[in-house]
């Protein structure tokens, strides 16, 4: 599948014919009907004083690829929600291709042409910021007249951004007018954070250790997804990556910004939600499935990384197992 760099055009009309379409109930973080676009619904609540959330997810494994133009009024944050393989491209230059992790954030400039590959499943949060939005912000920052908010050479890691991305997903949750207040303030977190950043000079020069070969990067994670259900051990993981463990741990952590072991445990998580929803299995069939050796120690760590115990995650998406499925093994947390 391939799209034009013309959707911005798609966009702009959007936002010029919203006030001649009935308004119709919204998520207020919305899924893309193409890759960075937005709905009309969405477009419509595009303002100066408010940033929308968007989503682009899927659970293919086709390769598709698509392109897009930043509109001129907005700069888009995008924060990567799950491990994928892209290439990612900005006014024709390359900025990452291959594997990239949850936490990976990149700010894309106004009126910027994009291009993106994705080898795969994908699932990318999308920040729609109005440049009024950023300069009002930036305003009051000592030593800072402009803007500040702008693009990377490359995308970087901010784990505190994960965070916070997965947080403001849970206004559909919410609903109604609190929830578009969840999501204003955590919007407005997001951006604070960002302008922040932006504003250190050493924030601008952390981690001078080298960084992880995409190469090597590609290999320890495709170790690591083949035996998420196995006891896997960091010299293992180094070794598929053909380094000792001190030198691919420190190397690991700067490319991805997550400690091997924290990474493994989040990929663990992703897959069993995969199976909480997809399948009929018991907790405990679950657990063992992603390489926990008991369900208590799985339902910690799931509690951890999703805010809900694993059996009440299922529920609150709509999925029931009935009581001969279930494990007879009482769920903690």
């Amino acid at each position: 599948m391939h799209c034009s760099d013309s959707q911005a055009g798609s966009v702009a009309a959007s936002v010029l014919d919203v006030h001649s379409s009935p308004m119709l109930p919204r998520n207020i973080v919305d899924d893309e009907p193409e890759w960075r676009v937005l709905r009309q619904s969405s477009a419509a609540a595009l303002s100066a004083s408010r940033v929308v959330a968007t989503r682009w997810h899927a659970g293919s494994e086709r390769t598709l690829e698509f392109g897009a133009e930043t509109i001129a009024d907005c700069h888009v944050v995008k924060i990567v929600l799950r491990t994928m393989n892209i290439r990612f491209s900005v006014s024709g230059r390359i900025v990452h291709n291959g594997v990239t992790t949850p936490g990976t954030v990149h700010v894309t400039e106004p009126a910027a042409l994009v291009r993106c590959l994705f080898r795969g499943q994908f699932d990318v949060l999308h920040l729609h910021v109005p440049n009024l939005l950023i300069a009002e912000c930036a305003r009051d920052m000592p030593g800072h007249h402009a803007p500040v908010l702008r693009s990377e050479a490359i995308p970087r890691k901010d784990i505190l951004l994960d965070w916070l991305g997965r947080a403001l997903l849970e206004a559909n949750r919410v609903g109604g007018s609190f929830g578009q207040t969840y999501a204003d303030c955590i919007s407005m977190a997001i951006v604070a954070r960002l302008l922040a950043s932006a504003s250190d000079v050493n924030t601008r020069e952390r981690s001078r250790g080298s960084k992880l070969a995409q190469w090597r990067l590609k290999r320890a994670i495709d170790y690591v997804e083949a035996r998420l259900d196995e006891s896997v051990s960091l010299a293992d993981v180094a070794s598929s990556a053909g380094l000792t463990r001190m030198h691919f741990a420190a190397q690991f952590r700067a490319a991805t910004g997550l400690r091997p072991h924290e990474y493994l445990l989040r990929r663990r998580i992703e897959r069993a939600q995969e199976m909480l929803l997809g399948t009929a299995m018991s907790l405990v069939e679950v657990a063992l499935s992603v390489g926990f050796q008991t369900q208590a120690h799985f339902t910690s760590v799931f509690k951890r990384y999703a805010g809900q115990p694993p059996r009440a995650w299922r529920e609150s998406r709509g999925v029931h197992i009935g009581p001969t499925a279930i494990s007879h093994v009482a769920e903690r947390g």
